[in-house]
């Protein structure tokens, strides 16, 4: 019996010793998007981190900190949840031991026009008004009675290996216009500012694509890794030159571009754009329970706030 006893804590101490090679503390600190704790959010860990490789999921202390053991050298799948906040996805393998995740607050989510539109023009070499409410040219082009932003596209598609497009982006009014939002490392599903911009917005924009060949690399002069851009129009003016006016909205990603003429179209662009209506609100949180467009097909709707 003693021989026995023995044995079992010998085999216990190696089994310890052995976990404590193969295992660590695994420390995760939840914040907003002002750097404070976030007590209560839900954190799961998944990709098989727990000592008997089960996923692991628990709330944050009133530190906003979420900690367990897990296995050492994994890449771990974090997902971060909590009423009135949008979710934060993150996989990594670095830092667990004191990783900070941010979860960012829903402070005003809106109704909008949002939409993943393919917009086929009717002429090349032109700059043709389009209405982001109507989601089509205007007259005589199409059903839009508002041209909020003009598009001229040109170029020639030959095949994959040989093309090349501009399109020229301008607007209406001289306080109109487009800013570009650089790529961000937040890990949260909305990653734009909370208000669009109140200034700096340029009046035209010239996107250009090309290959020439099939040793050739694709030539941009835009950065297609970009969060995407705020516009801003509608705009009008008091006499003090002070903005009274003004419609904003945002689009997700980089404008794709094509050249390639097909049956009744000069060309083609492809964006995902969201258009706030009511004047003078520049929250750019959309809610897509609240799409202000109606019966999209699938491929045409946006879910990303």
């Amino acid at each position: 019996m003693i021989i026995i006893k023995s044995l079992m804590l010998c085999l216990l101490l190696f089994n310890m010793s052995a976990c404590a090679g193969n295992f660590t503390t695994v420390k995760v600190k939840v914040v907003d998007q002002d750097g404070l704790a976030v007590e209560g959010a839900e954190v799961f860990a998944g990709g098989r981190l727990g000592i008997d490789g089960e996923n692991i999921k628990d709330l944050t202390d009133k530190e906003g900190v979420f900690q367990t053991i897990g296995r050492k050298n994994l890449a771990v799948v974090f997902r971060v949840n909590k009423e009135g906040y949008y979710q934060t996805k993150l996989r990594t393998n670095k830092n667990l031991q004191n990783l900070i995740i941010e979860l960012r607050k829903k402070k005003k989510p809106t109704a909008m026009y949002a939409k993943t539109h393919i917009l086929r023009f009717p002429k090349k070499q032109a700059s043709i008004g389009f209405d982001f409410e109507q989601a089509d040219w205007v007259a005589p082009y199409g059903k839009g009675s508002t041209a909020h932003i003009y598009f001229n596209l040109d170029g020639e598609y030959v095949d994959m290996w040989n093309h090349h497009s501009e399109l020229n982006i301008t607007f209406p009014n001289s306080l109109d216009g487009i800013i570009e939002v650089s790529k961000n490392t937040s890990t949260s599903e909305f990653k734009f500012p909370y208000l669009a911009y109140s200034q700096s917005y340029k009046n035209s924009l010239v996107l250009k694509k090309s290959r020439e060949g099939l040793e050739s690399k694709r030539l941009l002069n835009y950065d297609e890794s970009a969060l995407g851009y705020i516009f801003r129009v509608n705009t009008e003016i008091n006499s003090d030159g002070e903005i009274i006016n003004a419609n904003y909205g945002k689009i997700l990603g980089y404008i794709n571009t094509s050249s390639q003429v097909k049956k009744k179209s000069a060309g083609a662009i492809r964006f995902t754009y969201y258009y706030n209506p009511t004047p003078n609100d520049r929250s750019l949180e959309f809610d897509w329970r609240q799409n202000l467009f109606q019966n999209l097909e699938h491929e045409e709707k946006v879910y990303e706030p």
